[in-house]
């Protein structure tokens, strides 16, 4: 990366920055190869959840290439360096995650057009790590330096059973003065989320015994078991007041057309914005599970893999408010909504931060997963303009 010796910090009035944002957009239109080949190369490298040393080691080798202070990976595999900012008397955080919901053979060369890309992952986390990655080399084609040290961090163990452990481990450990952070995600461009929302996530595991009673009443295959299973927590009643959910992320059962299958598992979440409640229907499904093993002799276990308290920064906090500012002066519509990732453990932490989206998706989370390529250089002017934002001291609370 080209070092501009005589760069000053950016030190502008909210009004002369949210001037300049357009000015921006067009500038980081000039490093869309260079941008758009770390996007590619960061989707073709597989990350499935505790298996995303590649991925971790290829954003090392991004931050050398940059020329950065303190790289570094950690026992948990988060990748991290730091920006030295002019003044360094406070750290700015920007991270993403870097797992995926993709199995390591999901990963095929990513499909470049004109206008989009194409590949598992390329949303869901690719995008974001790129981005990341790449923040030195955009800030120095726009000729900004900051005052504040900048710290980039590649997140690993974010995505179920992950818990986002990588995020609580880095910021345990490596207990640095961080002013604030903000998350990036590949989607979607107007992603706006300041709060982080309570869930409890599980499995339902069915197995059938070798001495069940075949002809019982309501004897039948796992896929019966479980579809009894669905039907009843369907049948629980959810409040609209506070805003509650239970959604089901996969059912797994039998191997062929003509084999009754003996095991099974259910996917499910549960998420609230009262703490509560998630308490309340956690138990809830551990009575019912509890009953059907009873009732059907058949062996039903529930597990809780991951748990997320509700937490948030106000909707009036000063970084809120000029992130709404950014987005509209670059005609960006905010998509308030709240995030089960990253970004809570920050907040819980203690820390003010809010998560952006880059560009706009479709068919999320699946193997033909789509980024559009002209809405990026909006999101990226965001997320500089932020940044901006934060070191002017425009984001401090009085």
């Amino acid at each position: 990366m080209t070092k501009k010796k005589n760069a000053k910090p950016e030190k502008l009035s909210i009004e002369q920055l949210i001037g300049v944002l357009p000015a921006y957009v067009e500038k980081l239109k000039q490093a869309r190869e260079l941008f758009l080949a770390n996007v590619v190369m960061f989707g073709e490298i597989p990350g499935p959840t505790f298996r995303e040393t590649r991925r971790s080691q290829f954003m090392l080798d991004r931050f050398h290439e940059s020329d950065l202070h303190d790289v570094f990976m950690d026992e948990s595999g988060n990748a991290s360096a730091i920006l030295p900012g002019t003044r360094r008397s406070n750290v700015i955080m920007v991270s993403a995650h870097a797992d995926t919901v993709f199995e390591e053979d999901s990963h095929p060369a990513m499909l470049v057009g004109q206008d989009s890309i194409t590949g598992p992952a390329i949303a869901d986390n690719s995008l974001g790590l790129a981005t990341v990655a790449s923040l030195p080399m955009l800030l120095d084609r726009l000729g900004i330096r900051l005052a504040d040290d900048l710290l980039l961090v590649g997140t690993t163990r974010s995505l179920g059973r992950g818990n986002l452990d990588g995020m609580k481990n880095f910021l345990s450990t490596r207990r640095v003065p961080i002013r604030m952070g903000i998350c990036v995600e590949g989607a979607d461009l107007g992603r706006l989320s300041y709060s982080g929302l309570g869930m409890v996530r599980g499995e339902i595991q069915l197995k059938i015994p070798p001495d069940y009673d075949w002809n019982r009443f309501g004897a039948s295959g796992a896929i019966g078991h479980l579809a009894r299973v669905v039907n009843s927590i369907m049948e629980i009643p959810i409040p609209r007041e506070p805003k509650t959910r239970i959604a089901f992320g996969s059912l797994r059962c039998g191997t062929s057309y003509d084999t009754v299958p003996r095991r099974g598992a259910l996917r499910f979440e549960i998420r609230s914005e009262d703490d509560a409640m998630l308490t309340e229907l956690e138990g809830k499904l551990k009575d019912m599970i509890d009953e059907f093993s009873l009732r059907h002799g058949a062996e039903f276990k529930m597990e809780i893999i991951a748990r997320g308290n509700n937490c948030c920064i106000p909707f009036s906090h000063p970084l809120v408010k000029t992130t709404r500012q950014i987005m509209d002066a670059l005609k960006v519509d905010p998509i308030v909504t709240p995030s089960s990732g990253d970004l809570s453990a920050l907040i819980d932490a203690g820390y003010p931060g809010v998560t952006l989206g880059i560009s706009r998706v479709e068919n999320s989370r699946e193997e033909n997963e789509t980024i559009s390529i002209a809405p990026i250089f909006r999101g990226l002017a965001q997320l500089v303009g932020l940044l901006c934002a934060i070191d002017s001291g425009h984001c401090d609370e009085s």
